[in-house]
């Protein structure tokens, strides 16, 4: 009898003193060690449960659908209410080592924004007439969170910010940007619009877009474009 043990198995073994990013990443885990011990064994389903499911397997089952999909801060799946944002790219502008303190702080005075050290997301979304715009926000996290579904083919867009987090609104799209996957399905347009010469329209945060229903509740696999920082 081969008595060894799965090398998967070691990973049971939870932390002495986790904080809790650590608690929930070893649940994270131990949940994809469940749901790759079913695939393993020929039953695990992402299509809709066999009439002769078990409970325990359509529970594992549904486990798996979750685990397809990475949640991020605003991504509006906790309230389905919560309108959306319909989205062709984003982008982060950020003072890193590919950017200069100086290129950041002309960036921010094209945007008329401030050039805070946490940075911004950009946002190309659509005004109420349909014209092309590029949201100025605070969405930091949530962007990261969103470019990264992106990079993995889904197609998400994030929950309408509210007021106070969209600091100003710029006519076109100003980038190079990350096309959304669900823009390039829908248009076959795979490459940034580098808009040089996009006039500004700073706001202020008056007015953000509204969402869109062409990119609203969409769940699209096509490949996707590395995360990039102007």
């Amino acid at each position: 009898m081969d008595d060894r043990k799965p090398a998967w198995q070691g990973e049971l073994v939870p932390d002495s003193d986790p904080t809790e990013a650590e608690y929930l990443r070893q649940i994270e885990l131990l949940a994809n060690d469940v749901a790759n011990r079913a695939l393993d064994e020929g039953w695990l389903s992402f299509d809709p449960d066999p009439d002769d499911a078990t409970p325990l397997q359509r529970a594992v089952n549904a486990l798996a659908r979750q685990l397809r999909h990475h949640h991020f801060e605003d991504d509006g799946c906790v309230d389905p209410d919560t309108p959306l944002v319909g989205l062709a790219g984003a982008l982060l502008v950020r003072p890193t080592t590919a950017l200069s303190k100086q290129e950041y702080v002309d960036i921010c005075e094209r945007l008329g924004v401030e050039a805070r050290p946490q940075g911004w997301a950009l946002w190309h979304t659509w005004d109420q007439k349909g014209r092309r715009i590029t949201m100025v926000t605070t969405r930091i996290s949530t962007t990261k969170g969103m470019l990264l579904v992106w990079s993995r083919g889904h197609h998400m867009v994030p929950a309408k910010p509210p007021r106070a987090a969209v600091a100003a609104t710029v006519r076109g799209w100003l980038g190079p940007a990350v096309r959304s996957p669900g823009y390039v399905a829908e248009t076959g347009v795979m490459e940034a619009a580098v808009a040089a010469s996009v006039p500004l329209c700073s706001t202020g945060g008056s007015t953000p877009a509204p969402s869109s229903d062409r990119d609203e509740g969409a769940h699209r696999d096509v490949s996707p474009r590395p995360e990039t920082d102007l």
